[in-house]
């Protein structure tokens, strides 16, 4: 048999090769450089100080068991003895005796007996006035060694005036028309002229006398002002 002949292969297309791109002109100018990267200096760490050491805690020692409780004995009461009197020998030292003490008598005013009266007065007109016949105020004050003089009464008072002001008709001598005894060592007493005469003004001047049951005296000086 005849062959066939062999098929012609195409022919291989050319690629058309492409144009070079175009390079762009140097330009006259040169470029500018970039500055170089400053490095930063790396700060130094600052050293740490280290803590001191603490010293170690001293570990508490072992606590021991309470030892059990010893019995407490009562104490035994001590025994008393008795002093034993023996008699001195000739050659003892003997030792005086001392005096036996005083006894002092007191009296209802807390003073010792004896003790004598202080009186102190002070008077003041009250309604008297010249030409009336008002009784006038006299104030007295007893006592005996500090202790006020409870226990007087009109009989243990004497009043005696001096000095007569003129135009007086009467002195008031004695004549205590009121008396009252306050409890406190305190006598409110109240005097006017006798016979009833009328007061005249000028400083009536007066003696009053203070004599107790147990023979104690006191005295002391009034003026009354009567104006």
């Amino acid at each position: 048999m005849a062959k066939k002949p062999a098929p012609k292969k195409a022919p291989a297309k050319k690629t058309a090769a492409k144009p070079a791109p175009k390079q762009a002109a140097p330009s006259k100018n040169p470029p500018a450089k970039k500055p170089a990267p400053v490095k930063k200096p790396t700060p130094k760490p600052t050293p740490t100080k280290k803590p001191a050491p603490k010293p170690a805690a001293k570990s508490a020692p072992a606590s021991k068991p309470d030892p059990a409780p010893v019995p407490v004995k009562k104490p035994e009461p001590a025994p008393v003895f008795k002093p034993v009197f023996e008699t001195p020998g000739p050659d003892s030292v003997s030792i005086p005796t001392p005096p036996p003490t005083l006894k002092v008598t007191i009296t209802k005013g807390s003073a010792p007996a004896g003790t004598p009266l202080t009186v102190s007065t002070q008077a003041s007109a009250g309604a008297a006035a010249n030409g009336n016949t008002h009784p006038a105020n006299i104030l007295a004050l007893v006592s005996s060694g500090g202790w006020p003089v409870t226990d007087l009464s009109k009989d243990n008072f004497t009043l005696m005036e001096y000095f007569e002001v003129p135009g007086q008709q009467a002195p008031f001598s004695n004549n205590i028309t009121s008396f009252r005894n306050v409890g406190t060592g305190a006598y409110l007493i109240q005097v006017k002229p006798i016979n009833s005469a009328t007061w005249r003004s000028g400083h009536h001047l007066a003696q009053i006398i203070v004599s107790s049951d147990d023979d104690r005296q006191g005295q002391g000086a009034v003026k009354i002002i009567i104006r």
